[in-house]
């Protein structure tokens, strides 16, 4: 008996070396870093016909979102978070004079850029953001150290661009935001409000040569399997004095949580707020266990109004979706099988 029993434990001592180790009981598998998926999409905002453009306008947005993309793609490649990730690739749009967040963003009634912008983070709902500022060149990076450096969530007015100060962010003068091309289309609303004074409280027409919603966004998904998303704008052209709409709202026009979607929205943020489109879409994923593709879609085409706007989500699998109820919506997408698209109308292209 004692010698079977030697002979058992040999066999054992054997064979141990070749067993993989025991993982401590709660700890989360270990990811393969060459096999850990990663998913990057992004937004510059959505509103008018992109064929009423011209081609130097197109290329100009497409190569925007295209430089955003790899941004965030050097990034996460890099071993950035998913939070990381999403500032940079704002930040490239917001110093973009083509879309509507940051340096090109629209003016409001005054002929004046106020701006807003928030993030959240999926790991635990960590949110900053800040609203109605004029002197933060980057707003998404001032949102985020909100998160980090105060133990608030919303920062507004002169006491969000005081902050920012001091904690050293890079302060502009108000006139760096303003782009002719933004100059001409608050001269031409102006002109017009002068002749229909019974609509200057109204946002444009969905087909209005005027009309383009260029609010930009990001939704990222990292290697370890968190989710993040960030939305920065200038509102409405012609917006009134003090208005504040969904992109520094969470819930409204952003939300991430690592149990179901990272969302970030671009339209009239009025009906977004009504309809907490945000955190709606990631409530109907966690408790009617509805899919991703789902969820959005129905935000988009039933509960919201037609010509509205869009969003931008993806969710912890990778799965991503990008539905929009108006004629066009600047868009991209990029992930760790090779995916790098970006798009203006229904098409996308590489």
């Amino acid at each position: 008996m004692l010698r079977r029993i030697i002979s058992i434990a040999l066999v054992g001592l054997w064979l141990a070396p070749q067993l993989p180790p025991l993982q401590a009981q709660g700890a989360p598998p270990v990811k393969d870093p060459q096999s850990a998926h990663w998913t990057i999409v992004l937004h510059g905002g959505a509103g008018a016909d992109p064929d009423r453009w011209s081609d130097e306008m197109k290329r100009d947005r497409l190569d925007g979102l295209r430089t955003a993309l790899r941004a965030g793609v050097d990034r996460i490649q890099e071993g950035a978070e998913a939070m990381e990730v999403v500032e940079t690739v704002v930040r490239v749009l917001e110093d973009h004079p083509g879309f509507n967040a940051g340096r090109g963003a629209v003016l409001n009634e005054s002929g004046d850029a106020v701006l807003d912008a928030s993030i959240m983070d999926g790991r635990d709902r960590s949110s900053g953001a800040i609203a109605g500022v004029r002197t933060i060149r980057n707003p998404i990076t001032a949102a985020r150290r909100v998160i980090s450096d105060t133990r608030h969530v919303l920062l507004i007015g002169e006491g969000a661009d005081q902050f920012a100060r001091s904690i050293g962010l890079e302060q502009v003068e108000p006139e760096y935001f303003k782009t002719p091309e933004q100059i001409e289309k608050w001269q031409q609303w102006k002109a017009r409000q002068e002749d229909q004074r019974k609509t200057s409280r109204h946002p444009l027409a969905v087909d209005d040569p005027l009309f383009y919603l260029g609010t930009v966004g990001c939704v990222v998904l990292d290697a370890k399997g968190n989710l993040a998303a960030g939305t920065s704008t200038g509102g409405l052209l012609g917006k009134q004095f003090g208005r504040v709409g969904d992109s520094p709202i969470i819930g409204a026009g952003t939300f991430a949580d690592n149990k179901t979607c990272a969302i970030s929205c671009t339209g009239t943020g009025e009906y977004y707020i009504r309809n907490v489109i945000a955190a709606t879409i990631a409530a109907k994923m966690e408790y009617a266990k509805m899919q991703l593709s789902q969820a959005a879609e129905e935000a988009i085409h039933q509960v919201l109004p037609e010509d509205s706007g869009g969003l931008i989500a993806v969710d912890r699998q990778g799965n991503v979706a990008m539905p929009f109820n108006t004629p066009g919506m600047a868009r991209g997408v990029a992930d760790s099988r090779g995916r790098m698209e970006v798009g203006l109308g229904k098409e996308m292209t590489q």
